[in-house]
């Protein structure tokens, strides 16, 4: 199907279902929750770029229903191929959760970009009878829907190549601090709480206590860092395992306790050793090559390591002297 210009003009200037930030907020998670329902478990293993894109999607399709950036858009914004994002929307297409149309492309005749118009959008009853869409909405419309302009009345001229400023797109990232679970560090929320939901807090805590107890067993203090990267790791190692065995939420926590602990105690093992290698000071050795010194030398040394007092050796070095002038002296007086 073909949307002309004129159509495409009066969908730009259609009000917005959603007034404010609340209502744009409970909008999006509504359409992300479809899309995580045709996905099943495997929209948790999707890349953290892929996600961030769904939403970005989901978020841009709150006020009217519908989303026309092209694919390009997407993939340059969130580092994914364009391949990545048709593939998406023919999985929800597929599902019936959107519905896709063309633009009529200003360049030549023929379809332009796609425009995608979601099912489960209250304002998706205004555009199945505008266009004669040929699907049922899983979803009625939530309030009365807003009339719509005739197409004969002079539409508004809006640029059909603009896009919501960038300010206002970055409010679509709220989902990733909004819902994460409080208590739990950043990086573990954007990977894990879509796996563990609200248990997450109860395994981090954990890795909590088990650094506690390595800190007042050893005496020392673990830096945050230490601690999160830590957690990190003994989470991902219990997702590995409960990926081939089912557990209870219970064992799950004792084995995040067990493998944290592990973790602590190695880590304060190679910083003692650590500290040990740096506290260790080797003395130079002074080698010292008797066969290459002369004999003079070693009888001066002899001579040094011998005690004398003062007088002793002024004595003998004015006996020495005296002999040395007189011996001098009878050389002239011959």
């Amino acid at each position: 199907m073909l949307i002309f210009s004129d159509d495409f003009t009066l969908m730009q200037n259609y009000e917005s279902y959603t007034k404010d930030k609340d209502q744009q907020k409970r909008m999006k998670y509504k359409l992300l929750s479809t899309v995580e329902a045709v996905f099943g478990d495997a929209f948790a293993r999707l890349k953290q770029e892929t996600r961030d894109a769904i939403d970005m999607i989901c978020f841009l399709a709150t006020d009217k229903g519908f989303v026309y950036a092209k694919d390009t858009y997407f993939a340059e914004k969130h580092n994914v191929s364009t391949r990545t994002i048709r593939r998406v929307m023919k999985a929800l297409e597929e599902a019936g959760k959107i519905v896709k149309a063309h633009r009529s492309s200003s360049k030549h005749n023929g379809r332009g970009a796609a425009v995608y118009f979601f099912v489960n959008h209250p304002c998706f009853a205004h555009w199945k009878t505008y266009f004669g869409f040929d699907v049922q909405a899983d979803v009625q419309a939530e309030n009365a829907e807003i009339p719509c302009e005739s197409k004969s009345e002079e539409a508004k001229k809006v640029s059909t190549y603009s896009l919501p400023k960038n300010n206002y797109i970055k409010d679509h990232f709220m989902y990733k601090t909004i819902p994460f679970i409080k208590g739990v560090p950043r990086l573990i929320n954007q990977t894990f709480k879509e796996l563990f939901k609200e248990s997450l807090r109860d395994l981090y805590l954990r890795v909590r206590m088990a650094s506690q107890k390595v800190c007042q067993s050893a005496s020392i203090t673990l830096s945050k860092k230490d601690i999160h990267s830590i957690a990190y790791e003994s989470i991902h190692v219990l997702f590995t395992y409960i990926k081939t065995r089912s557990i209870s939420f219970e064992e799950q926590c004792k084995l995040v306790y067990r493998i944290a602990l592990n973790k602590f105690n190695d880590l304060v093992q190679t910083e003692d050793k650590k500290d040990e290698k740096e506290s260790v000071v080797v003395s130079p050795r002074k080698i010292v090559r008797k066969e290459m010194l002369p004999d003079w030398f070693k009888t001066q040394q002899e001579k040094e390591e011998t005690p004398q007092n003062e007088e002793e050796v002024s004595t003998e070095s004015e006996d020495e002297e005296m002999a040395r002038m007189k011996a001098i002296l009878s050389q002239y007086s011959e």
